[in-house]
């Protein structure tokens, strides 16, 4: 007779649970220590940042506390950048902050499968255009992007699209903050970069003095990007748990309304458009657990 699914639902999480704590006799662990360490980037509104309460907030943190904690998982938080996230995960030297795990607005890519197994997708997003919030320019297609000076940061997916569409002026940062100085004062008009990330930029822009900026509505530009959660290669069964429990809290209506609340979309963004346009699936990206 077929085991009914609830009861192999909690069969499965059991023995996730028993994994994750070390009492599974000869099964491997996923995590080689617990608590997890998990990086996050503080500079991301909206996507992650660290506040002055001492915490780390947004849609990757709250996506990683309901992931681990549906496998009853504990972990503890530090702080990565783009700049030094592959060091903190491989052996922590330059930073001093060994990670077990990376979560910070990270695109699948072939290249990161040589060294690193990549968990998800968790969030799909297209590229996205930056401006001040008083620049009315249309920018809805890659053509549009032409007559601008266009910032982005050196080694990025977005300045591989940049190339391909060959703007007047490319203009480089180092790290998104730069590229907001830049379009501060007027050396480039423009960011390129994920649109979520912006999103979360713009929403929490034009209080307390900051400058006040926009995301062009309808500028979905170049390919779709995947954002994946990172482990060191030769992680696969931690992988492979990550995977799954990403693809349960897409099934969540939490997920929506984490996205909603963190990147501030209005009523004007309708749910189905939300989901088109962000939600991904595991099968959008390929076996990023192979060993």
């Amino acid at each position: 007779m077929p085991t009914p699914r609830s009861a192999r639902l909690a069969v499965g999480l059991l023995l996730f649970a028993t994994a994750a704590s070390g009492c599974s006799g000869d099964e491997p662990k996923p995590f080689d220590n617990l608590p997890v360490k998990v990086g996050f980037k503080t500079d991301r509104p909206g996507m992650s940042e660290f506040t002055d309460k001492g915490v780390y907030d947004g849609f990757e943190p709250h996506l990683t506390m309901k992931v681990l904690g549906s496998r009853k998982i504990d972990y503890t938080s530090l702080t990565v950048t783009t700049a030094n996230w592959e060091d903190a995960l491989t052996d922590g030297k330059a930073n001093h902050n060994k990670v077990d795990l990376v979560v910070a607005d990270i695109s699948e890519r072939d290249s990161l499968k040589q060294d690193y197994n990549l968990a998800g997708p968790y969030l799909q997003t297209p590229l996205g255009v930056l401006l001040k919030a008083g620049d009315t320019r249309t920018v809805a297609k890659s053509d549009d992007l032409r007559p601008l000076r266009v910032c982005v940061s050196p080694g990025t997916t977005a300045e591989a699209q940049l190339r391909d569409i060959g703007p007047r002026v490319t203009v480089t940062g180092t790290n998104l903050k730069e590229c907001l100085a830049r379009v501060d004062d007027d050396t480039a008009d423009a960011v390129l970069s994920d649109y979520l990330v912006l999103q979360g930029v713009a929403a929490n822009s034009g209080s307390g003095g900051t400058r006040a900026y926009r995301v062009a509505r309808d500028a979905h530009i170049g390919k779709t990007q995947f954002l994946m959660m990172v482990l060191p290669k030769g992680h696969r069964k931690a992988c492979e748990l990550l995977r799954e429990a990403i693809n349960d809290y897409l099934q969540d209506p939490d997920w929506m309304n984490a996205l909603r609340s963190s990147f501030a979309f209005g009523p004007d963004f309708t749910d189905k458009e939300l989901r088109d346009t962000f939600k991904p699936v595991t099968t959008s990206a390929g076996d990023r657990c192979s060993a």
